[in-house]
């Protein structure tokens, strides 16, 4: 049975967890091993899945989709086999945010952004209702790319409304604000 996304989830989740544990375990000799053997399984996967990569080199549409299949495309992505370079990934992932998130700066290891500041709604773009839209950014484009080692992102200020040449105010002094909307007769 094929495994659906939340259920490769959980089990890559889990995987990690137990090789982090590896560190912890009292007898040093035997963590030091398990850990070569999962270095040694990842090597090998690599270079089957390198080969799998290359005997499918001229089928670009086969490629495109193993690409975009998110667990296929993590492991692409772990063994450099990635076809698309990194700028593409970025603005992929920035793609899919609201609140226009804006490319500043994009080189091997850094990425800036700016975000617009909605003044108190945020960008929009928040994954959760936790989440910052600076971390919800940091979070999209660690997902798809992952090798760049560092995500500035800055948010620029609101945009102004234009000011009115002559403010409504001027135009009525010594009225206050209880005035009835333009069209409707006050009662």
């Amino acid at each position: 049975m094929p495994w659906d996304d939340a259920y490769a989830r959980d089990r890559v989740a889990r995987a990690e967890e137990r090789l982090a544990g590896l560190e912890t375990l009292p007898d040093g000799v035997s963590a030091a091993r398990a850990g070569e053997a999962v270095e040694g399984l990842v090597a090998l996967y690599g270079e089957c899945l390198a080969r799998v990569m290359g005997h499918l080199a001229d089928d670009a549409e086969l490629v495109r989709r193993l690409a975009a299949d998110e667990l296929v495309g993590h492991l692409l992505l772990v063994h450099d086999l990635h076809p698309d370079p990194v700028a593409d990934r970025v603005r992929q992932a920035l793609a899919g945010l609201p609140g226009e998130p804006e490319v500043l700066e994009l080189s091997a290891d850094l990425v800036r952004i700016r975000l617009r500041d909605t003044r108190g709604g945020g960008c929009g773009c928040g994954s959760s209702p936790a989440a910052s839209p600076e971390q919800t950014v940091r979070d999209a484009i660690a997902a798809r790319a992952p090798e760049v080692e560092r995500v500035e992102v800055e948010t620029a200020p609101a945009a102004r409304a234009p000011q009115a040449l002559i403010p409504v105010e001027a135009l009525f002094p010594g009225r206050t604000g209880d005035r009835a909307p333009v069209g409707r007769e006050a009662g």
